[in-house]
């Protein structure tokens, strides 16, 4: 911007919704905008938005936008209309030539999440515009890049689904079994995902000529129509590991016992090489983890097997709130009260021989035992 430098920062790196469209409450993006001058200018107004961009691709679809989203919201930091001059003087000595200007947006629940897609692509950015008055450059423009995320609310269930194991066995006519084992089906994005891939036989005579790895990305455009009546679909590998017979390393084996493999992938970044898990009234997108390995027979005919599983790509704050909260043995009382209620069933019986009446006796409540909880001892 020669002689003016404008720097926002922003006091979240992205916008986090939680919960679907319809539920979603609204969140604040806040931070400050810092102005640098090289020298005095006139500036007349400064002003702030919150901005989507979209961009179209492809051309089997509609020529209407299918991906598309129109948000601005704007707001002005500063003007000088109502001073006698119409401007104000910054810069020029070292207390005027650093301004800092915060700024606030309500980002309502119901956007749309950052999308980058086969079929179109949303992004939003912060946009901030200076206007001077004077000779030569009038206008200064810097924007910023921040993108908008939604998760699933947090709950015991979400967590659960999000930190299943990542597990899959087939068979393939009783003669070779293929399995997938992981630590996570959820897994973020820029991230070494490590799956242990085992070839077990079931029948004699059989060569492994290669085992591969591959992460499918699967998109669906809802909002739009292809030129024979449906909906357009786009499938791309996005990552993939093999080890093939031809390599130095590795020969064809017989498969006389179960061989296992430890194959790793390298998930890119969200919205420059995949795109997160998502199904919105425009757009569905989902993953599989697939699972290739070619087989020959007793008669040296080769066989392509396949074993697809789904995986999903989520946030990594997904990931580490739901974690986060997770009930742990030590921290449940449920079953505290439990004990309590026959506790105090026992005591009840051997007070009735002094003549006091069980009935009398209130069943416990949370209060009373997460205060006298060392009382009991298990």
């Amino acid at each position: 911007m020669l002689y003016v430098h404008t720097s926002i920062l922003t006091d979240s790196p992205c916008i986090v919704l939680r919960g679907m469209p319809s539920e979603a409450s609204g969140q604040a993006l806040s931070g400050r905008v810092i102005l640098r001058l090289c020298r005095s200018l006139k500036v007349n107004q400064v002003t702030i938005a919150f901005q989507s961009t979209c961009t179209q691709r492809g051309s089997l679809w509609s020529s209407q936008s299918a991906i598309y989203d129109n948000t601005k919201l704007e707001n002005v930091l500063f003007d000088a209309a109502s001073t006698s001059l119409g401007y104000a003087v910054w810069g020029g000595s070292a207390e005027t030539s650093m301004r800092e200007l915060p700024f606030s947006f309500a980002i309502p629940g119901n956007l749309h999440e950052s999308v980058c897609t086969a079929f179109g692509k949303i992004s939003y950015e912060i946009k901030v515009t200076i206007r001077s008055c004077g000779f030569g450059i009038n206008t200064w423009v810097q924007s910023l890049r921040i993108p908008v995320l939604r998760v699933p609310e947090e709950s015991v269930l979400t967590a659960l689904a999000l930190s299943e194991a990542l597990r899959a066995q087939a068979d393939w006519l009783g003669a070779v079994e293929l399995q997938m084992l992981g630590d996570s089906a959820a897994v973020p994005d820029e991230f070494k995902l490590c799956v242990r891939s085992i070839i077990r036989p079931l029948q004699k005579g059989q060569t492994l000529v290669d085992v591969g790895l591959r992460l499918i990305e699967n998109t669906r455009c809802k909002s739009a129509m292809s030129r024979f009546g449906d909906s357009p679909n786009s499938s791309s590998v996005l990552c993939q590991s093999q080890i093939k017979s031809r390599d130095e390393f590795w020969h064809a084996l017989s498969l006389q016992h179960e061989h296992s493999f430890d194959l790793e992938l390298d998930i890119p970044a969200a919205f420059r090489g995949i795109q997160y898990d998502m199904d919105t009234a425009r757009v569905h997108v989902s993953h599989e983890l697939v699972l290739t390995a070619t087989v020959l027979d007793s008669k040296q005919v080769a066989h392509y097997l396949r074993l697809a599983v789904p995986i999903q790509i989520v946030p990594k704050i997904a990931l580490e709130t739901s974690f986060a909260e997770l009930p742990t043995y030590g921290k449940s009382f449920s079953d505290r009260l439990l004990l309590d209620s026959s506790y105090a069933a026992v005591w009840a019986e051997v007070n009735d021989e002094g003549g006091q009446d069980s009935a009398l006796l209130p069943p416990p409540s949370y209060q009373t035992t997460l205060d006298s909880r060392s009382s009991l001892t298990v």
